[in-house]
């Protein structure tokens, strides 16, 4: 278990949301004093009922918005994702580049000259300042912001992550439930993902604000088994006692669909967010058992009966 430091306050930001939430509940639960930005911070009680909590008003892409919320901080952990994630929409400022990169130089900077010590950054596997999809791309530029600024900082990746509150692996097991006769898999579900439980992600970034060890590192995170995504589907099938055939929808097939449903309103889906569910996501766990061995990772099946998959939280 981590210890917690009552004395000082850590800042979620993005802490309403799947990932910065549970990091919130796992340090709060522990006694640790924690605040979290959020552009309605009139909102954050209710999202942690029971929890001492504090809300500070603030948005990652409006500078000016950061040096109040960030008095009295003694360490950040940036989580912000936009809504609808990874699905992008620039009318509304919905986009890797403007909250990914631009946010976390914004919130980077105005750290420097303040009391915060340590940025722990949750970005994500594949980030690459040199990459050709925005996603990486953003991500990776973010880290550059991260590990040039002031604070010492820590750097997780996180493979995919799964829980109570995830939008795709509970979006599946709802299609499951819901559609008669078969499950539509997008593309040939040969992708190898070893997928991660929310609260060994929580549990990593608590051991990061607060681990000598931990301070100029980046480290993957991902469970410890290597699955396809057809294999995912079928555990979560065993999980719901559900026994349906796999049907593969052709990659063409999805990507005119992603075309026509990029030109509709709310976010459905879109030719990058395609790529992003087509592609590998395998955490290289080398880092992470020699820093924090400590850490053991929950099997994917073992997590799953934890929680209900699909059940709206």
């Amino acid at each position: 278990m981590i210890p917690a430091s009552p004395g000082k306050t850590i800042l979620v930001a993005g802490g309403t949301g799947f990932l910065g939430s549970a990091v919130v509940r796992r340090l709060a639960e522990r006694g640790q004093r924690v605040a979290v930005l959020s552009r309605s911070p009139e909102s954050v009680a209710s999202c942690f009922p029971g929890l001492d909590v504090e809300a500070r008003g603030g948005d990652v892409t409006d500078p000016s918005s950061l040096p109040h919320a960030l008095r009295g901080i003694s360490a950040l952990v940036q989580a912000v994702q936009f809504p609808g994630s990874p699905v992008e929409d620039p009318s509304r400022g919905r986009t890797f580049m403007e909250v990914d990169a631009r946010g976390t130089a914004n919130i980077v900077a105005a750290c420097a000259g303040t009391a915060v010590e340590r940025i722990v950054y949750l970005s994500g596997l594949h980030a690459d300042p040199g990459s050709t999809r925005s996603g990486y791309l953003a991500k990776g530029m973010a880290e550059e912001a991260v590990r040039n600024g002031e604070p010492e900082h820590v750097v997780l990746r996180p493979s995919w992550v799964y829980g109570p509150g995830d939008r795709s692996l509970n979006l599946f097991a709802r299609i499951l439930r819901l559609l008669p006769g078969f499950f539509p898999q997008l593309g040939p579900g040969d992708q190898r993902i070893n997928p991660v439980w929310i609260g060994d992600v929580a549990e990593l970034t608590a051991w990061a604000l607060a681990s000598d060890r931990a301070p100029g590192s980046v480290i993957e995170i991902g469970g410890p088994v290597v699955y396809s995504m057809d294999a995912i589907i079928q555990t979560v099938m065993d999980r719901l006692g559900l026994r349906k055939p796999i049907l593969h929808v052709p990659v063409p097939l999805l990507e005119a669909g992603a075309a026509v449903a990029e030109l509709l309103p709310g976010q459905l889906l879109s030719r990058g967010a395609l790529e992003f569910l087509l592609e590998s996501y395998v955490a290289n766990l080398g880092e992470l058992r020699r820093l924090c061995p400590e850490l053991e990772l929950t099997p994917f099946p073992e997590a799953l009966a934890r929680y209900q998959p699909g059940e709206r939280p």
